[in-house]
């Protein structure tokens, strides 16, 4: 239990940062409370643990039975006709008016079930939350859902695959959800969560400096990183003192990507779960030179990652990588017309996820039923789609994409329907428990490349101390 807190506290000061750029970090935190059968809604100010109103007094937890495992062809998983009363408190990472909206949906939920209360809490960025989480689970007070960044580390950790079980039912529909997608979910290779705020990187540009320059990227995108590189100089080259040709806002979760595309895993894992780190191998230190190039050629700033997205929106900036939810919110908030293009690659296409995924931690195995009910609504195509076209996210159902209003959205926003593209070659890194520790030694890494250290010294020293800080 301590390494697994220090763990995870690591990863609140690196993993997360990957994908928190889409949430804001906010010290108030709103909690719905809907205790069995009416329900209510209260605002409160932050604390460790959120005050519900009045909620009726849910069941005593019980001791988890023992995690049984999936055979290779399991039957499908009965659906659960009647819900008895429950009373769920659900911890989420969703901020803002996309957090709004996800209260709307489970407002909508309890009205369809108005036998289950739930107590929605915000739990700030996904650093914040991490913290929370791990301080609650080692308390054992830990809520009974909790959306956020690897949510899955929380309950793999302690070998707690029930939502393998979970997903089986006829009615989640799991075959219509992207394989990719659904490998994000996962925890040393099986399946510890749901997904649930999917995202990719996507490289927006400039495309008032890109038309300046002559350039027409609607029609003719480069398609590797040495075409892109030479796109980035040619309309650096037209730009004023100071506008560099590309950053981006994540160099972990980029060269996450890049490693990918140029035939490295990053990691393997055996058949009895250990973790071998393969960053350092030929492939991964061709990535780190082609990322000492950039700052060489001076296309790319030296460490300035986390002012990239200032830099882009104060027009300084040509192409940027930054997740995909920022689609919406760019779209209405900037200056200039802003244009994407699918990510390049070195040998084949390939994109790393992001975002957030759902788990269940209560024990309970009528708070696990309803708290099973809650995210298969919440992950329908109805909810799941209306989701994503709200909030920036990117529909993880197949199906999702036949639907009108994704048709029309994709048809009205370029950039939306690029990232759409781009989960049909989108890839799932593999998350263990020393993962955070690993995006740490990564970023020193590049910081490291960038500021004059040696590609292949940077990444085998990132490699030997990640092997020290895996289990022996």
């Amino acid at each position: 239990m301590k390494r697994f807190l220090i763990v995870t506290i690591v990863m609140a000061l690196c993993l997360f940062a990957s994908c928190s750029k889409g949430e804001t970090s906010s010290s108030t935190q709103t909690t719905t409370t809907a205790a069995a059968p009416a329900a209510t809604t209260t605002t409160a100010a932050a604390t460790a643990t959120p005050t519900a109103t009045a909620p009726q007094e849910p069941p005593k937890e019980t001791a988890p039975a023992a995690v049984e495992t999936p055979s290779s062809a399991p039957a499908p998983v009965e659906e659960v006709k009647e819900l008895a009363p429950a009373n769920l408190k659900v911890w989420y990472s969703i901020s803002g008016a996309n957090g709004q909206f996800f209260e709307s949906q489970v407002k909508e939920f309890m009205q369809k079930n108005p036998q289950i209360g739930i107590e929605l809490t915000y739990t700030g960025s996904y650093a914040d939350s991490a913290t929370k989480i791990s301080a609650a689970k080692l308390a054992g007070n830990s809520p009974d859902i909790i959306i956020t960044s690897a949510s899955q580390l929380y309950t793999g950790e302690d070998e707690d695959f029930r939502i393998e079980t979970d997903v089986l039912d006829a009615d989640f529909n799991l075959s219509d959800v992207r394989p990719g997608v659904m490998e994000y979910a996962k925890f040393r290779g099986r399946l510890a969560a749901v997904p649930f705020s999917i995202s990719t990187q996507v490289i927006y540009y400039n495309k008032d400096l890109v038309d300046k320059a002559g350039l027409d990227l609607e029609a003719n995108p480069p398609k590797t990183w040495e075409e892109f590189l030479e796109v980035a100089k040619t309309v650096q080259a037209i730009c004023t003192k100071g506008t560099f040709g590309f950053d981006t806002s994540d160099s972990k979760w980029l060269v996450k990507s890049m490693l990918y595309q140029n035939g490295n895993d990053i990691v393997s894992i055996s058949d009895d779960g250990k973790i071998t780190p393969l960053f350092a191998e030929d492939s991964g230190i061709e990535v780190a030179q082609f990322w000492k190039r950039m700052i060489d050629e001076k296309i790319m700033a030296k460490s300035q990652h986390d002012n990239a997205e200032n830099k882009f929106l104060a027009g300084k900036l040509v192409f940027i990588a930054a997740t995909s939810n920022r689609i919406s919110k760019w779209a209405e908030s900037v200056q200039f017309n802003i244009g994407a293009i699918e990510m390049p690659y070195f040998d084949e296409p390939c994109v790393a996820l992001g975002g957030s995924t759902a788990t269940i931690m209560t024990a309970d195995k009528t708070k696990h039923d309803a708290s099973w009910a809650l995210l298969k609504f919440l992950l329908d195509t109805e909810h799941q789609t209306a989701y994503a076209l709200t909030t920036g996210y990117l529909p993880i159902r197949q199906s999702s994409v036949e639907l009108d209003d994704v048709k029309s959205y994709m048809a009205k926003s370029d950039l939306y329907a690029t990232a759409i593209a781009q989960l049909d070659y989108a890839t799932a890194y593999t998350h263990f428990g020393e993962m955070g520790s690993m995006d740490t030694y990564l970023t020193f890494a590049l910081d490291d490349i960038e500021n004059g250290t040696d590609p292949k010294r940077a990444f085998q020293e990132a490699q030997e101390s990640l092997i020290e800080d895996l289990p022996k």
